[in-house]
């Protein structure tokens, strides 16, 4: 794990050195001082939750800092026609294009990655209305294991866990990425609970070809039609 740890912290520095910031100037971006950021570059100190979402909030793909993996970004067509869908026809709406983006997945990938996979789950456990204390709580239900067992995969005692699945404390990086080797869970995905419907459509929208894309907006704007009818 530490080697991995390791691998972030060449990342986090690559990056910095990409934009040709000190760290001087990205510790004050971040709101800490520049002796806080060196012990976080050299490895002695752990980067915690707050600071990964700072970098976020810069621009940074945290995805790519914390697992070395480049996953397509961007706003999706279907995201597009979603934001836009009163509260009160939300849920059915959700439930439906689910159901699609699933069909989708299946004619257009032969073989889903464990990301995929996962963010394929917790879209389908948010479409039939379950209201999770935190998407760690809805991975743990994916693989259908108890909170001991997860807290042990994941290397903290039962206390701590218990704290992380109902967002009373937060992971740190090596801990996030103890999460996305265990679930398939990407960091994104823990750091916004409240936008995570938003995230999957956006990342399983681009697995899938433009035919596809287009006969499933097209489906959903019908759907809309007769739901406001």
């Amino acid at each position: 794990m530490r080697k991995r740890y390791e691998d972030f912290l060449g990342r986090l520095n690559q990056y910095r050195l990409y934009l040709n910031m000190t760290q001087e100037e990205l510790s004050s971006a971040l709101g800490i001082t520049q002796s806080q950021f060196s012990k976080i570059e050299l490895g002695k100190t752990v980067m915690p939750c707050k600071t990964l979402e700072c970098l976020e909030g810069m621009g940074w793909d945290v995805d790519y800092l914390v697992t070395g993996k480049n996953f397509e970004k961007g706003t999706s067509e279907l995201n597009v026609i979603l934001q836009q869908v009163e509260e009160i026809y939300k849920k059915e709406v959700l439930s439906v294009v689910t159901w699609f983006v699933k069909q989708g997945l299946s004619k257009c990938c032969q073989n889903l990655s464990l990301e995929c996979k996962c963010e394929m789950e917790i879209l389908q456990m948010r479409a039939i209305g379950e209201c999770p204390y935190s998407v760690l709580y809805e991975v743990r239900k994916i693989l259908d294991v108890a909170q001991a067992i997860m807290a042990e995969k994941l290397g903290v005692n039962i206390k701590k866990y218990r704290k992380l699945e109902k967002n009373e404390t937060r992971p740190d990086v090596e801990l996030l990425f103890r999460i996305y080797e265990v679930t398939g869970c990407k960091p994104s995905l823990i750091l916004h609970n409240d936008h995570v419907e938003s995230i999957i459509i956006d990342d399983l929208w681009s697995n899938m070809t433009a035919p596809v894309q287009n006969k499933i907006l097209s489906l959903t704007e019908q759907i809309l039609y007769f739901i406001r009818m």
